[in-house]
């Protein structure tokens, strides 16, 4: 038991590492130029990468913050079945008090780099000029996260998840919208 949840809290770890790196990485593709097209359509053409280019990040949060989810789904049975443990007599699931905590430290910071990352999406809409009518549709996803980070540090894991679903709709909302 002890293996796997520290197996677990390894995963998410790394997931909220590769989340902020994930997020803060620019996925941009350049449209081919001819010598005949003309300057609009050579706009239009930006636009349509740049709106390709957001879609692609959006698509990316959605999974890495779902595979997060589940793994945070896990750990916080684990810390919550441990802590049980601990006030009982159940020595078979029993963990150390100071692992517990160096666990649930680790499952904040990775919420921190979560919020972190969709802190960096927002602003990406809202800088990018042929995102900026979109950005309606991601707005409020840091604050989102926001609240999920304060309800972990309340070492609320259970709602602060719940919180991080609300993110994943408002990203496949955002996902429809981007045309």
């Amino acid at each position: 038991m002890k293996r796997v949840f520290s197996l677990l809290l390894i995963s998410i770890a790394l997931s909220g590492v590769a989340f902020n790196s994930v997020a803060s990485a620019q996925t941009r593709r350049s449209s081919k130029r001819t010598a005949r097209s003309s300057p609009s359509s050579s706009y239009a053409d930006k636009q349509k990468a740049e709106i390709q280019a957001g879609r692609e990040r959006i698509a990316t949060q959605i999974k890495t913050l779902s595979q997060f989810l589940y793994l945070l789904a896990g750990i916080s049975k684990g810390i919550e079945t441990a802590e049980a443990a601990n006030r009982g007599s159940d020595s078979n699931l029993a963990m150390p008090s100071d692992q517990i905590e160096r666990n649930k430290a680790r499952v904040k910071e990775s919420i921190r780099n979560v919020r972190v990352g969709l802190e960096q999406l927002e602003t990406s809409f809202r800088s990018n000029p042929a995102l900026t009518s979109y950005y309606s549709n991601v707005s409020g996803l840091a604050k989102i996260a926001q609240n999920a980070e304060g309800q972990a540090a309340a070492n609320h894991f259970d709602e602060a998840g719940r919180s991080l679903i609300k993110a994943v709709n408002q990203l496949t909302d955002a996902l429809v919208a981007l045309r």
